[in-house]
């Protein structure tokens, strides 16, 4: 039986990121700069996520330039995590977004994937995932 094509990967500009409400929102002071996802970043997701990454690519530009909550990453040391619900994907997004610029002055998501609403909803009573006022 022959293996499914792997989809032809390219790196993806995903836009702005909203830095002024992230920073008020975590107390940081980051600079401005676009989102980027690279190959190597798009074959991890695709690998951790196989089931996933398809659906949910086309909505992660969404998440990041508006995303409904951002999280410090305390697990991965230099990660925020940026939480979305896009309505025509019906559930939560998590985009994970590395907080130092690249040599280009881009920021680079490193996975993405869907989290439960029941995650959602711990993770705000506990006050780790904070709401994002757009600016």
């Amino acid at each position: 039986m022959a293996k499914a094509p792997r989809p032809k990967l390219i790196p993806y500009l995903f836009g702005e990121v909203p830095i002024a409400a992230i920073n008020a929102a975590l107390q940081l002071e980051l600079e401005p700069g676009e989102a980027v996802m690279s190959i190597n970043a798009q074959r991890h997701a695709l690998s951790r996520h196989p089931k996933d990454f398809a659906r949910c690519f086309p909505h992660v530009a969404a998440v990041i330039t508006t995303p409904l909550y951002v999280r410090d990453d305390f697990i991965n040391d230099g990660k925020i995590e940026l939480v979305g619900r896009p309505a025509a994907l019906g559930e939560y997004l998590l985009v994970a977004v590395e907080i130092a610029l690249d040599a280009e002055g881009r920021y680079n998501v490193v996975s993405f994937y869907p989290i439960s609403e029941t995650k959602v909803s711990k993770r705000r009573e506990k006050g780790t995932l904070r709401r994002v006022l757009l600016i």
